[in-house]
């Protein structure tokens, strides 16, 4: 394909929307995520409604949609009574029941002796075939193909109807134009796929329930191939031949080991070991260090720097938070005392002074480890010899945030570090080729956090029991329901428990929410570790990786509004003491999958678990907190469900990549593709 077919194509996905109201082109933008052609056709059906079936085909339950006659109307007799119609369709009479309505609209909708086209949910009540509020009645019977079809069912918002959307659409997909076919001839007639532009209009219009699923999988594949070979394509142009050579003689182990008040987990090692082994590597190392709450993870990327010390380079951690940052400096600070390595604190609370100190030993190389926030990627912080950037809760930075770090070195390795368990199968799809190194046992120190559900009525005597654990000198984290509407109404609930909360524990109780500045947030929460107030109020906004040794106690109300991959990082704030901690998890109404979240949360500890058990049950769209900068969000594929596609996109793209002769041209011919699927990512 040549620039100028690329550039069309490119430019009709990229217009406005066609056919769209000027209500609509506010409402519209917000829900699909855009205001372009691309950002509307690949807003995916939640679901889909077969309305094909005529009254002889379907079932109790089913939907169906056939042609009538109105036969009659019948007036309730009692008050509370439906108001019925009844028509004859297909042989046989069929009462239309209406609960609340017109009697007039009524009449004019449903004419005596006229024929009309009815579309609803067929219900069988006293023997006799029904319809409650059918969802379609039209007296313009030539619409009958338009409404006997499978129609999708799309995520909605307040303003804008199902079909409303459904006419956006389909104005549209008018002169949507093909894309050439990039996918293996075998693999399509293998799938039975269709062409690109034929699936993204089965997709919202298909002749049949499977169509439509086999659409799906064909977009998804599009979209994890695009995504499995940018991953690739930035790897073989990132990960290169160093122009050093790196050996480790553990100078420092056995000093730092002697020095720790605590014995490293088997996990521990091991993970020290492989790193050190990709350390040595003649490449480029990119690896990810995973681990669960209180596995350890800060010790191991210690030992990372440390080899990177032994040979003469720098090493900088990042954190994406000041008190996150400064809890890092303190314990490595402590831990490499009876070392003559030279550690450093640089945020945006560092004075102008103490700044310009550390700017000169970086460049000088006097400073070996410098910690950090996004201070340290700012374009004036200079290295004399940058080894290893360590990047910690990495999903917390965008893109370009880590590479401004990154960049700072020449073939920088970088250590990936997450609090977060990421399953299998997910760890694949975000991270592809990157080398991993997983820690899941806990330090055995660390005494196990009892997890117990209670219905939201007895917070009274939750109150009690607080009282005479904050007397013992223990601290409480108390967190707030997390609400679909968004964060204001997170903060609306949350000032309204810290204010029934002050009525008993007066300057005791303080608050922590999203709209407090950064520098508030980290205040509260020094004033929380110094012991200034006992209990915290907080919404989601609690940091992870804070360690405070006092706080006991973590209540979660309603909380089977939550994630089970955010219950357990809440709860991974307390037990981080040698005092016996609890969790207890406040639900109001709960349905049978909420029940066996926190069904879930009591039974198991183990993130991997659960993070693999919240895949199941949410599907993969949130399971990481994918929609935070830098991370994928996928339109089509989900990566429970697609697994077989996921790994067929992978090693196609693992194929292409290696048979390619050409980098350039690889870029040049995947590079539109890519940006179809992933320019947001970018």
């Amino acid at each position: 394909m040549n620039l100028n077919e690329q550039s069309d194509i490119l430019t009709f996905l990229n217009g406005k929307l066609e056919g769209i109201s000027k209500f609509h082109s506010v409402i519209v933008p917000k829900l699909c995520g855009g205001d372009k052609v691309i950002d509307l056709l690949f807003y995916r059906p939640l679901s889909y409604v077969d309305r094909s079936k005529s009254l002889s085909d379907a079932q109790v339950g089913e939907f169906t949609t056939f042609m009538a006659k109105v036969y009659e109307h019948q007036r309730p007799t009692f008050k509370g009574r439906p108001y019925k119609i009844i028509v004859e369709g297909e042989n046989q009479y069929i009462f239309i029941a209406f609960f609340n309505y017109s009697i007039k609209y009524l009449y004019k909708s449903f004419p005596v002796g006229a024929n009309i086209i009815i579309s609803g949910k067929l219900e069988k009540f006293a023997k006799h075939w029904q319809i409650t509020h059918p969802d379609y009645v039209s007296l313009n019977t030539s619409q009958f193909d338009e409404i006997a079809c499978i129609e999708p069912i799309y995520p909605l918002c307040r303003g804008i109807t199902n079909k409303s959307l459904r006419n956006i659409i389909s104005s549209n997909l008018k002169g949507l134009p093909d894309l050439p076919e990039w996918i293996d001839g075998t693999l399509i007639k293998q799938k039975k796929w269709l062409s690109w532009r034929e699936s993204i209009i089965k997709l919202h219009r298909p002749s049949s329930l499977t169509e439509a699923e086999v659409c799906r999988k064909r977009l998804a594949y599009d979209e994890l191939f695009a995504y499995q070979l940018a991953l690739k394509l930035a790897r073989k142009n990132h990960v290169k031949k160093r122009g050093r050579e790196f050996a480790i003689s553990n100078k420092y182990r056995e000093q730092v080991l002697n020095g720790l008040s605590f014995q490293l987990t088997n996990d521990q090692i091991r993970a020290i070991d492989e790193i050190s082994e990709r350390q040595k590597s003649k490449y480029r190392m990119v690896s990810l260090l995973q681990g669960d709450v209180g596995s350890g993870k800060t010790v191991v990327a210690l030992f990372a720097m440390l080899s990177v010390v032994e040979n003469n380079m720098q090493a900088a951690l990042m954190a994406p938070t000041t008190i996150l940052a400064e809890q890092h400096y303190n314990w490595i600070e402590e831990a490499l005392s009876c070392t003559d390595i030279k550690v450093a604190l640089l945020t945006g609370k560092t004075t102008h002074k103490e700044r310009k100190i550390i700017m000169n030993e970086l460049t000088s190389g006097i400073l070996n480890i410098v910690i950090g926030t996004h201070a340290l990627f700012q374009a004036n912080v200079t290295f004399k010899n940058l080894g290893l950037a360590v990047i910690d809760e990495q999903q917390r930075f965008g893109v370009m945030q880590r590479n401004c770090l990154v960049g700072k070195g020449e073939n920088t390795d970088i250590l990936f570090v997450t609090a977060t368990p990421i399953p299998r199968t997910l760890q694949q799809a975000m991270y592809s080729d990157v080398e991993c190194s997983i820690l899941k046992e806990k330090p055995k120190s660390r005494l196990p956090i009892k997890t117990v559900t209670m219905n939201i009525k007895r917070i009274p005597d939750i109150i009690e029991k607080l009282k005479s654990a904050i007397s013992r000198g223990e601290k409480v984290y108390w967190i707030c329901p997390y609400i679909e509407g968004g964060e204001e109404f997170n903060i609306a609930t949350a000032e309204m428990r810290f204010r029934e909360l002050q009525k008993t524990f007066f300057d005791k109780v303080s608050i922590i929410h999203g709209k407090l500045t950064q520098d508030q947030k980290d205040q509260v929460m020094f004033s929380f570790k110094r012991k200034e107030f006992s209990l915290l109020v907080a919404t989601t906004v609690i940091e992870v990786g804070i360690d405070v040794p006092d706080a006991t106690i973590m209540i979660i109300e309603n909380a089977e509004q939550f994630g089970l991959s955010q219950l357990h990082q809440l709860r991974g704030r307390v037990g981080r003491g040698n005092k016996p901690s609890f969790c207890v998890l406040l639900y109001d109404n709960l349905s049978k999958s909420s029940s066996s979240k926190l069904k879930t949360m009591c039974e198991s500890q183990d993130g991997f678990y659960i993070a693999e058990k919240d895949m199941m049950l949410r599907g993969s769209g949130d399971i990481l907190g994918i929609k935070q900068s830098g991370c994928m969000e996928f339109k089509f594929a989900d990566l429970y469900k697609d697994r077989e596609l996921l790994n067929l996109a992978y090693n196609n793209a693992k194929s292409v990549i290696a048979e390619s002769e050409s980098f350039e041209l690889l870029l040049d011919i995947f590079e539109y593709r890519s940006r179809l699927h992933f320019s947001k990512f970018q």
